[in-house]
């Protein structure tokens, strides 16, 4: 049934930002859908926590002193 409707399932995942579960059998064959972007913004949070950066990115979001536009643009 999902690869009938895969592309609505991807167009969906992107719009809405919402993972969808494409349930198999059993856990072993099932899959979650997400949007690259979803997927990429978990990947930075993941590397983050492994180099042990999120306490100090999570204690500067406040700080006014970051220029978040001079960040985007490097």
């Amino acid at each position: 049934k999902a690869r009938t409707n895969l592309f609505s399932l991807i167009k969906s995942a992107n719009r809405d930002s919402t993972p969808v579960i494409i349930a198999g059998a059993d856990d072993n064959r099932s899959v979650v859908l997400i949007g690259k972007r979803d997927y990429d913004a978990l990947q930075e949070t993941m590397n983050l926590i492994v180099n042990g950066q999120i306490q100090t990115t999570l204690s500067r979001k406040d700080d006014e002193s970051v220029n978040l536009d001079e960040i985007d643009n490097e």
